[in-house]
C-alpha cells in the first residue's frame, strides 16, 4: 500500500491511496486542473483512478468532485445527505455510489470502512482503508471536533495514520479570526488541536503503527514544527520509533511506502518534515 496527501489545509484537501493497481482519493477539494497537476507530480495519471470517497460536503473536501467525474469518470461514493448537500456540484449523470456511515464496502483491492465524526457538516465521516493483500490498514480522519469512543474504536490498529492537527491553542486564541470563529474551530464539532491529536496518538498507539501524517493544518493558527514537535514528542516519550510527517497545503508529499515504513519502524525516530515535491 502508498498513500500521499495532494495537499490538505483549509483551501483543499486530497489523499491518494493505492495498493495492488487500486488507486482511490479520499476527498477532492481542488479543482480538476489541480488534481491533475498534484496526481501527475507523482507519477500518477488522473484517468487512473478508480474511485472517489467523500467525506463530508465542505468545499475544502468537494471542490473538484464534480468536474473530476465528468471529466475522467471517477465514481463518487458518499452518503446520501453529503450527496444532497453537494447538489450544486453535480449535473445528474455523474456516477454516484451512496452508502451511510458505518459501511463497508470494496474498490477493487481496497477494502473501505466508514465511520461517523463530530464536525459541523451535513454528514461528517471519516474511514479507514486495507489492503486486501498486504493486510495494512490506513485510517484518515481529519475535521474532527473531538474524537468520540466511536472514532477511537475505528482507527484501533491503523498502521497508518492521516490525522489531523488543525491548530495550536495558543495560537488559535491570539490569532487574526474573530471570536466566534475561534470558538467553532476549537468547538466539539471543529478541529482538532496539536494537543488533542497528540494525546489521540498516544492512545492509537500500537507496535504495528509505523506513520503519522498530520493533515489540514491551519495556515493562520498553527506552525508545521509546532504539530510535529507536539505529536512525535507525545509518542517518543512513550518509546515509539515511527515516523511523523506533516501535509503541505500547496504541494503533494510523497508517497509513503507502508511496507518500508512497517519494516523501518523499529530503526529509531525519524523527525523529518517532508514538504513537497518542488513546482
Amino acid at each position: 500500500m502508498r498513500v500521499a496527501s495532494l495537499g490538505s489545509g483549509s483551501r483543499g484537501n486530497a489523499l491518494y491511496v493505492e495498493e495492488a493497481g487500486t488507486r482511490v482519493l479520499v476527498d477532492v477539494g481542488f479543482s480538476g486542473a489541480q488534481l491533475a497537476r498534484r496526481l501527475e507530480a507523482l507519477g500518477v495519471d488522473p484517468g487512473g483512478i478508480d474511485a472517489v470517497i467523500v467525506t463530508h460536503d465542505h468545499r475544502d473536501h468537494t471542490a473538484g468532485a464534480g468536474v473530476a467525474a465528468r471529466r475522467w469518470g471517477w465514481p463518487l461514493f458518499m452518503s446520501p445527505a453529503t450527496r444532497a448537500a453537494c447538489a450544486s456540484l453535480l449535473r445528474g449523470h455523474e456516477e454516484v455510489r451512496t452508502f451511510e456511515a458505518g459501511a463497508r464496502f470494496e474498490v477493487g483491492a481496497l477494502r473501505v470502512t466508514s465511520f461517523l465524526t463530530c464536525h459541523d457538516a451535513a454528514d461528517p465521516l471519516a474511514v479507514t482503508v486495507t489492503g486486501a493483500e498486504s493486510g495494512l490498514k490506513l485510517g484518515v480522519a481529519t475535521d474532527l471536533g473531538r474524537p468520540t469512543t466511536g472514532v477511537r474504536a475505528a482507527l484501533a490498529g491503523c498502521h497508518f495514520l492521516v490525522l489531523e492537527a488543525n491548530h495550536d491553542e495558543v495560537l488559535l486564541r491570539e490569532g487574526p479570526y474573530p471570536w466566534a470563529i475561534k470558538e467553532r474551530i476549537g468547538g466539539s464539532r471543529g478541529h482538532l488541536s496539536n494537543r488533542m491529536a497528540a494525546e489521540l496518538a498516544v492512545e492509537l498507539l500500537h507496535p504495528g503503527l509505523c506513520g503519522i501524517l498530520l493533515a489540514h493544518l491551519s495556515q493562520e493558527c498553527n506552525d508545521p514544527e509546532r504539530a510535529r514537535g507536539i505529536v512525535a514528542g507525545a509518542l517518543y516519550d512513550r518509546g515509539w520509533k515511527g515516523a511523523v510527517h506533516v501535509a503541505d497545503q500547496d504541494d503533494p508529499s510523497p508517497l509513503f511506502d507502508l511496507p518500508g515504513l512497517v519494516a523501518r519502524a523499529g530503526r529509531g525516530p525519524q523527525l523529518d518534515l517532508f514538504r513537497t515535491v518542488p513546482r
